[in-house]
Parts: structure tokens; sequence; C-alpha cells
């Protein structure tokens, strides 16, 4: 728990900023206020808070002022600073001066200001974590033992036996000494798309490091790899009423990724599930997770972590999967040179839909690889053009997430389009395409269908796909990524927003896959762009 203290002159503006809080939590413990920069300073030597909110302009000692004294003490806690849209000068002398962040008043809401309390918070625990290690690692126990390390592989592998190994045997004597013990079971995956520099040990050590500060005082630690870039976290502590429930062990699972990506540039999903309270759910636990492994293939489920309970509470939803199995293979009979685009539609809209049908994704792939024959010999290639189907079909078989399913059948669709040829376009556009354009000029910012547009032109699908792509040179969700990816870039250029919150404003919720367009259309991370020159002329790149 940390304590804040708000600063600000204005009684008003204390209140409010205080009412934004979800105290409830627990996470945070309110300290008090002051109504100067002096007075604050008196309560720091006083209280000892840990975040200090403070109003950049203030009479009697302003904010810049009392970050300049903050850090020529010993405070060892994190500052945000409150500011109108033109103070921007004094916002990046705070920031020079080591405040955390900034955020304007007249934009505060909850969610944005919890969220920022939540990252100062992350990086008080690394402190935290880094002031206890020392400590801790001098009356610990040495890591888990080759035999604990090995069963507990087994167990993961479905392995299960009762033959009195050594680790078993550990397991059961951890219980038998502290009967109120808990014990916390993790499953974490480390991204492919991290720093591929580090050895599988450099990686079990930075988990085992991150999850020392989590668990100080804990009677037992397990870090073990059991694939290139899966591994088994166990931690066992005395029982808690109050840390008994799963909302717990998910708020840790989201403290875990999040001093992961922070501190340590890996990007983590974790699978947690209820404490175990004693050997056979330690099991249970270990097989939950592994039976709830495959949804890590899922973006959507990566932001917070995965309840292992959550595969049987959203089992596998057949039917409403084999409708859209069959609106894809539905999509070849049409002729006319639409098939691709509404073939295309349709296997997004499949992937998609995938991870809230809870579809395993073998099962997902192998229909994509079966749509991907199917166009190999459909009427498409019918002038004797020649396409590699075998190259994308590895490249399907290979995708580790539903991201890359996404770009991948995309970038196919694509090269098909290429290799039958695309009509340059006409001088003069027929009406029906002009207000297509508009609809999704209009609209881009929300799910958009092919049969929406079509509705709203008054055509039926396979005739304005042909019109549209005769008249434009392009396809209707071709054009619709575009006028996507030219809104992402103003809005970036703009330095008023961050990539998630960019991503979701223009329809596309996975930033991923919405990184991944517009690298591909701007040659450039969307990180990298620059604000345009304006009100504030600095050369800040965007976070």
């Amino acid at each position: 728990m940390y304590k804040v203290l708000i600063v600000d002159d204005e009684m008003i503006v204390r209140h409010a900023v205080k009412t934004l809080i979800q105290w409830e939590e627990g996470r945070f413990e309110y300290a008090g206020s002051a109504s100067s920069g002096s007075v604050a300073l008196d309560m720091v030597e006083r209280m000892s808070p840990d975040i200090i909110i403070t109003d950049i302009k203030m009479s009697e000692m302003d904010g810049i002022e009392l970050i300049k004294r903050l850090m020529q003490t010993d405070f060892d806690g994190e500052v945000l600073v409150l500011s109108n849209y033109n103070d921007f000068d004094l916002v990046r002398e705070a920031l020079r001066c080591g405040a955390h962040d900034y955020m304007l008043k007249l934009t505060l809401r909850t969610e944005g200001f919890m969220a920022a309390l939540e990252e100062m918070a992350l990086k008080l625990d690394v402190k935290r974590h880094q002031n206890q290690a020392k400590q801790f690692s001098e009356t610990m126990e040495q890591p888990a033992p080759e035999a604990v390390c090995e069963w507990l592989k087994q167990i993961d592998s479905g392995m299960i036996n009762n033959d009195g190994s050594e680790g078993r045997e550990r397991m059961l004597e951890l219980f038998a000494n502290r009967p109120n013990l808990q014990v916390y079971v993790f499953c974490v995956h480390v991204s492919r798309d991290c720093v591929r520099s580090q050895t599988v040990s450099e990686y079990k050590g930075t988990l085992y490091q991150i999850a020392e500060g989590l668990f100080p005082a804990n009677h037992g630690l397990y870090v073990v790899s059991t694939d290139s870039n899966r591994y088994l976290l166990l931690t066992a502590v005395s029982g808690q009423s109050s840390s008994d429930s799963p909302s717990h062990t998910a708020e840790l699972a989201q403290r875990m990724k999040g001093l992961s990506k922070i501190y340590y540039n890996m990007e983590v999903t974790v699978l947690y599930g209820r404490p175990a309270a004693g050997y056979e759910a330690v099991i249970e636990q270990i097989i939950l997770n592994k039976q709830a492994d495959y949804l890590t293939f899922y973006v959507k489920y990566m932001d917070n972590g995965i309840f292992n309970e959550s595969i049987m509470e959203h089992s596998e939803d057949e039917a409403g999967f084999k409708v859209l199995e069959s609106r894809l293979r539905d999509s070849l009979r049409h002729a006319q040179g639409i098939e691709i685009d509404l073939w295309l539609e349709s296997a997004l809209v499949l992937i998609q839909a995938s991870a809230d049908f809870c579809v395993q994704p073998n099962s997902l792939k192998r229909t994509l690889i079966g749509g991907v024959w199917g166009i190999a010999g459909s009427k498409v290639f019918s002038r004797g053009e020649s396409w590699n189907e075998s190259r994308w079909i590895k490249k399907i078989e290979s995708a580790d997430t539903d991201t890359s399913l996404l770009l991948t059948v995309q970038e196919m669709c694509e090269e098909i389009l290429t290799v039958v040829g695309k009509n340059t376009g006409q001088k003069y556009m027929r009406e029906e395409v002009r207000l297509s354009i508009a609809y999704l000029e209009k609209h881009y910012s929300e799910r958009v269908l092919i049969s929406d547009v079509a509705a709203h032109v008054g055509f039926s699908e396979p005739y304005l796909c042909q019109v549209f792509k005769a008249e434009t040179g392009s396809s209707i969700l071709t054009r619709l990524n575009e006028i996507r990816m030219a809104k992402a870039y103003e809005m970036l250029a703009s330095g008023n927003y961050l990539i998630k919150q960019v991503a979701l404003e223009i329809g596309i919720p996975d930033p991923f896959y919405f990184n991944r367009l517009f690298k591909k259309r701007y040659g450039m991370a969307p990180k990298t762009v620059k604000k345009t020159p304006g009100e504030n002329k600095d050369n800040f790149k965007m976070k």
C-alpha cells in the first residue's frame, strides 16, 4: 500500500483529485493534502508519503520548487504533476527535475488517473523489491533443488505419480510444517518478440527476481522452464484471509506483467488461478494452467492475464465457429474477381471471433489452410497465373498469435491480387463508389463490414466489390485500412494520444495488429512518429 499526498492551493481541486482515486481497492492510502509546496515539505517529513500529486502553479511555493527540494532530500517516492494547457514549459521543467509524469487538469478521469497511479506504484514495487532483495537473500533458502523442478515438470506434462520422489516429498513436507500455507501457481509466457539475447537461465533469473519482490516473505520459490518461452512459477506464503481469492492473484499477475515490461523489457502473458491450500490443489492449478495455455494465442487475453478457470466458464462455441467457417467457404463461390475480397473479410471476422469462441488455434489454422487450398483451386487463377500457396500454408501453421494470422491472410490476399492484376481505375467514379468511400470515412472507427457498405449504397456485396475495385483500383477493406492509418498518423503527430488510444479510436482494438499495419503503411513504428510543428514545437516522440 502506498501513501498519497495531494498538493494544490485550491481546496476544490484537492477535493476533486481525492475523489478520483479508488481508495477502496487497497493499493493506495490517503496521507492528506497541502495548500502549498512549503506545507507539503513539512508533511513529507512527518508522514513519509510514497506518491505526491502536485499542482505546477502555486503562489507560496510552486510545484517546480517543491520537486527540486524533494530531490535534494532522501525522498524516494514518485511525483505526478497537474497542469493546464498553457503550462507546457513548466511541465517540461518538472519532468527534467524528476517528476514521473504530468496530467492535464481539464482531462482528468478516474480510469486514466488510476492508470497513472498504478504505473507509479509499479516503479515503487521495484524500488521496494531492490531494498528488500539484499536482506531477503541473506535469510532465504537456496533456489529449489533439481528434484523439485523435475517433479513440477512431470506434473505439467501430465505424468502425475505417487512414487515417493524427493520433489513430491519436499512439497508434502512444506504443507505439513505450515498448515496455513498458500501456494500461488503461475504460468508465464515470454513473448517471442522480446529481445532474444537472453538465455533461458537469464529469463529464469529475471522471473525469480520479480517474484522475490512480490513475495518477500515466502517459504519457497520455484521457477521452472518447460519450454523455450514458457515458465512455471510457484511461491509458498503464509495464508491470509485477504489474499485467498482469484482477484488477489489477478492483481499479482498484473503487477508481474507490469514489472517485466517496465524494468526488464519483457512482454509476458501470465496464467493464474486460485491460491492452492494443499498438495492436491497445487497439482490442480498446474493442470488448469496447462489446459488454458492455448488462450495465450489470442491477443485479447494478454493484457490482464488469463484466469485458468475461464476455459471452463467459456467453453468452445462450436456452432458459432461453424457458421463463420461456412461463410468463409461460401465466399469463394462468387465470381467476377471479388472472391478474394469476400474471402479476406470472412477470414478476418473468423480470426477475430475465434478468441471469443475459445477456439483451439489448430482448429482455426486448419480452416484457414483449407481456404488457401480452396483459393488455389478456384477460378481466381483460371488464366494460368502462378501462385505458391505452400509458402502461405507454412506461414499460417507457424503463426504464434492471432495477430500474426491476421497479417498473414491480409498479406496473402494482397499478393493474390497482385498476381491476377488490378484495374488501374477510371477517371470518374460512380456515385455509389463515392458514397461508399464517404461511408468508410465516417464509420472507420467502427467495425465495418462489406455488407454494411453495400446496404448503404443499395448494391449487393459481390456487385459493390466488383464496381469499387474497377473504379478505384483497390478493395473496400484496403481503402478502409488506408483511411484508418491516415487518421492514426494524424492523431499520433498531434502528440495528444497514446498508441493504445489511437488504435481504439480508429477501430483496431488489437494494438499489435495496429502496430504492424502502421509500420507496413508508413515504414516506421507508431512510437517513432514525431509531433508536427505547432503550438509546441519540440520534437518529442510519442511514447
